[in-house]
C-alpha cells in the first residue's frame, strides 16, 4: 500500500510550491451583470401583536414561576428592558423584552407557573393594537 492510498490523497506529480493558485492570474473581466430595478410601490407598515413565551433560563428548566411583573398592562416597554422576574429551577432572573411597544396583556399572573414555550404575555406595537392583543389572549386561553 502506498502512502497516498493510506491517506486518501491522489498524487499530482507537482510539488505544492510549483502549483499555481486558481485565484491568481487571469485578468479577464467578468461579464457585466444584469441590472435589476425595483418598481416603485407603496409599502404600508403594519404593526404587530407579539406573544412573549416563557424562556428556558437553564438547560434543565421545563417550567418557570412568575415572581413579579415589573411593568403593568398598558405600559410602554422598550427593547432590552426587564419586564418580568421568573423563578427557574436554579435562580430568579429578570427577563428582558426583545420588542418595543406596549405590554398589552399579562397571560400568566404573579405566582403562577408556566411551561417553557407557553405564552406569558402579549406585546402590541401601538396603543391602537392593545384591543387586538386582548382578543388574541382570550382566544388562546379558551382554545
Amino acid at each position: 500500500m502506498t502512502a497516498s492510498a493510506s491517506t486518501g490523497l491522489i498524487p499530482c506529480g507537482k510539488s505544492v510550491s510549483s502549483r499555481r493558485s486558481a485565484f491568481r492570474g487571469g485578468t479577464r473581466a467578468l461579464a457585466p451583470s444584469r441590472a435589476v430595478r425595483a418598481t416603485p410601490r407603496s409599502v404600508a407598515a403594519r404593526a404587530e401583536v407579539r406573544e412573549i413565551f416563557m424562556p428556558a433560563l437553564s438547560s434543565t428548566m421545563t417550567e418557570g414561576k412568575i415572581v413579579s411583573w415589573l411593568k403593568g398592562e398598558g405600559e410602554a416597554i422598550s427593547k432590552g428592558e426587564a419586564v418580568v422576574v421568573v423563578e427557574s429551577d436554579k435562580a430568579d432572573m429578570d427577563v428582558e423584552t426583545f420588542h418595543d411597544g406596549y405590554l398589552a396583556v399579562i397571560a400568566v399572573a404573579d405566582g403562577e407557573m408556566a411551561t417553557v414555550g407557553a405564552p406569558i404575555c402579549y406585546v402590541a406595537e401601538t396603543e391602537a393594537e392593545i384591543e387586538e392583543a386582548k382578543a388574541m389572549a382570550a382566544a388562546a386561553s379558551s382554545g
